[in-house]
C-alpha cells in the first residue's frame, strides 16, 4: 500500500512538477520531509506571499504547480497569491500540514489555531477550486485524483490538507475514480461547431481575440493554425499577450477598448464574427470595460464556457471544441488584406532615460529566448507597447492585479524554463513588497535581470489624478547597490546609453542583476497616460 505523502509527489512529479515552493513549520516538517526524498526538488522562499506568486508563475509555464506550507500562519499568509492564482486561472496545488487527527482530539489550544481546526480549509474553499483534508485512508486517493482533475480541467487551484500524522498512513489506492469533472457531449459539440463554422462562412469580417486560457491549455498550435486556415487577422487582450506570435503576418496587437489602439479597435468591434477564444472579459482586459463587443456577432469560448451569440453550449470541454474547430475540413479561407500592425508607441531616449525610452529599449533587447514577467501599476500597462518575439513568453496578474507578483514571479519562470532568460518589470513599490527574495535567486545560482522603475511614487495611483497626494509617495534608495548587498550586479539607469550596457552585461552574467532605471513620477508609459483618462471616467460614474 502507498503512504499518502509519497504517493502525492509521485503523482505530481509524473504530471511534469519539478520544484516545489514553500517555507517548512513545525505541522509541515514530516511533509517537507516526504518532500526530499521524493524526485521533486524543494524551493525553500523567504516570505509566504512568494511561495504563491513563484508557484503560479510556475504553473502558467508547467501546467501545475506546487506549494508546501504549514498550518494557518503559512496557509494563510498565502492567501492572496491563490486569490490571484484563482482569478487568472492557474493550476496550483497548494499541500499544507496540519495538527494531526489524534491531537485535534486531544488537545483544543494548539497553536496556529484560530477559530476551529478546519478554519484554514474553510478559508481556502474560497479561493480555490477543491479543497479538502485527508483524513481518511480509505478516501484518499480520490479526493487526490478528484483534486488534480478539478485543476487540470478548469487551470484553478486546489487545495489539500494533511495531517501530521498522516503523511506516511498506509492508504489505500482507488480501483476505479469518479467521473470526470466535466466531459463533452459530442452532440453538443457538434451543434456548437456547426453554428461557428455557419457564422464563418456568413461573415465578411471575422477575426480571432485570443486570451490568456490558449496559453493555460497549451492550444497556440491549433489556434495559429485555425488563424492561418481562415486567413483573419488576430489581436490578444493584455493578459492574453503573448499566446499568439506577435511577428506572425495576421497578428495586429493588443485589444484593449478606448485604452488601445484606434484602428485596432475599430477592426475588433466592427466585426461581424469576433472569435473570442480564452479571453477574460475583465476591466483590465478590456479598457475598463469600454470594449463594444456585441454578444450577437462573438463566439465566446472558455473552459467553464462556450457560448456561441446569445446561444449557450454546456458539457463541451475548451481544449476540444477549439481541436475540432482548427482541425475542421469546413473552415473557410479568405486572402487577408494588408492591415497596418500596432505599432509601439516609444522612441528612444535622448538624454535623460524615459518610460518610452526604457520600453523601446526593452523592445530591442528581447528576443525568442526571453520569459518577460510585469508586476502591476505602470509595469503592466506599459506591456502594449512591448514587442515580444515568437518563442517569448509573457506574464502578468493582469486581471487580479497584485503587487509584489513580479520578481518571485521571474522566480518560478526560470525554475520553469531555464532555456530562456528571465526578465522581471517591476515598479520601485512592487519590488519593497517581495523584492528581497531575490536572496532565493542567489542561493539557487539564478540570474534573472530585474528591471525596476524607480519614481519614488505609485505611479499609476498618481496617473489617477492624486499627483498631489502624499499617500502615493514611497521612500526610495539605492537599488543598485542593494544589488550588490544581495549579492548580484546593480546598475544605476539615468540614460539610454546606460540601458543598452547595463542589458547586454546583464544577459551574460551567471547572477541576478538590478537595472536601477531612475524616471521623473509623472513619466509613466503611453498606455497609462491614456487609461488614467479612462479611470478617471470611471470614478466620476
Amino acid at each position: 500500500m502507498p503512504q499518502l505523502a509519497p504517493h502525492i509527489f509521485k503523482i505530481l512529479h509524473q504530471q511534469g512538477v519539478k520544484h516545489a515552493f514553500g517555507i517548512p513549520g513545525d505541522f509541515a516538517l514530516t511533509l517537507f520531509d516526504a518532500l526530499a526524498a521524493s524526485q521533486i526538488t524543494p524551493v525553500v522562499m523567504t516570505h509566504e506571499p512568494c511561495v504563491g506568486f513563484a508557484a503560479d508563475a510556475y504553473a502558467r509555464i508547467r501546467g501545475l504547480g506546487l506549494a508546501v506550507v504549514t498550518y494557518s500562519v503559512g496557509g494563510l499568509n498565502m492567501v492572496n497569491a491563490v486569490a490571484g492564482a484563482y482569478a487568472e486561472k492557474s493550476p496550483l496545488i497548494i499541500l499544507s500540514g496540519s495538527p494531526g487527527i489524534k491531537e485535534r482530539q486531544q488537545h483544543n489550544l494548539l497553536h496556529h489555531k484560530i477559530k476551529t481546526f478546519d478554519t484554514q480549509r474553510r478559508v481556502y474553499e474560497e479561493v480555490t477550486l477543491y479543497a479538502t483534508t485527508l483524513n481518511d485512508p480509505k478516501t484518499a486517493d480520490t479526493k487526490i485524483h478528484r483534486a488534480l482533475d478539478y485543476a487540470m480541467t478548469f487551470k484553478r487551484p486546489v487545495y489539500l490538507e494533511i495531517p501530521r500524522d498522516m503523511v506516511y498512513a498506509d492508504i489505500e489506492e482507488a480501483e476505479n475514480y469518479s467521473s470526470p469533472i466535466k466531459r463533452t457531449d459530442a452532440d453538443t459539440l457538434k451543434e456548437a461547431l456547426d453554428e461557428t463554422l455557419e457564422m464563418l462562412h456568413l461573415a465578411k469580417s471575422p477575426v480571432i481575440l485570443a486570451g490568456a486560457e490558449v496559453h493555460r491549455f497549451g492550444l497556440q498550435p491549433q489556434v495559429i493554425a485555425l488563424a492561418e486556415k481562415l486567413g483573419v487577422p488576430v489581436c490578444a487582450t493584455i493578459l492574453g499577450k503573448s499566446v499568439f506570435p506577435e511577428a506572425h503576418p495576421q497578428y495586429l496587437g493588443i485589444y484593449n477598448g478606448e485604452a488601445g489602439d484606434t484602428h485596432l479597435r475599430q477592426i475588433v468591434e466592427e466585426s461581424d464574427c469576433v472569435l473570442m477564444l480564452g479571453v477574460f472579459m475583465s476591466d483590465l482586459n478590456l479598457g475598463m470595460f469600454t470594449a463594444q463587443l456585441n454578444p450577437s456577432h462573438t463566439v465566446y469560448a472558455t473552459s467553464e464556457r462556450i457560448a456561441i451569440k446569445r446561444h449557450e453550449y454546456p458539457n463541451v470541454r475548451f481544449e476540444d471544441f477549439i481541436d475540432s474547430l482548427s482541425s475542421s475540413s469546413d473552415l473557410p479561407h479568405r486572402e487577408l488584406s494588408t492591415i497596418p500592425k500596432m505599432k509601439p508607441r516609444v522612441q528612444p531616449s535622448e538624454g535623460r532615460i524615459s518610460m518610452s525610452g526604457l520600453l523601446y529599449e526593452l523592445n530591442q533587447f528581447i528576443d525568442s529566448k526571453t520569459l518577460l514577467v510585469t508586476d502591476v501599476g505602470d509595469t503592466l500597462f506599459a506591456a502594449d507597447d512591448i514587442q515580444t518575439q515568437e518563442g517569448t513568453s509573457f506574464f502578468s496578474p493582469a486581471f487580479y492585479a497584485s503587487m509584489g507578483f513580479g520578481v518571485p514571479g521571474v522566480i518560478g519562470a526560470q525554475l520553469a524554463d531555464s532555456s530562456r532568460r528571465a526578465i522581471a518589470l517591476v515598479g520601485d513599490g512592487a519590488f519593497q513588497m517581495t523584492g528581497m527574495e531575490l536572496l532565493t535567486a542567489k542561493r539557487l545560482g539564478l540570474n534573472p535581470i530585474v528591471i525596476i522603475i524607480n519614481n519614488g511614487s505609485f505611479a499609476s495611483l498618481r496617473a489617477m489624478g492624486h499627483q498631489d497626494a502624499a499617500f502615493v509617495n514611497i521612500p526610495t534608495i539605492d537599488y543598485a547597490q542593494l544589488a550588490q548587498v544581495l549579492g548580484g550586479n546593480g546598475f544605476v539607469i539615468e540614460t539610454g546609453k546606460q540601458l543598452q550596457q547595463a542589458l547586454h552585461t546583464a544577459r551574460d552574467s551567471n547572477t541576478f542583476s538590478i537595472l536601477d532605471v531612475r524616471l521623473l513620477p509623472d513619466d509613466v508609459s503611453p498606455a497609462l497616460e491614456h487609461l488614467s483618462q479612462l479611470f478617471a471616467k470611471t470614478l466620476k460614474g
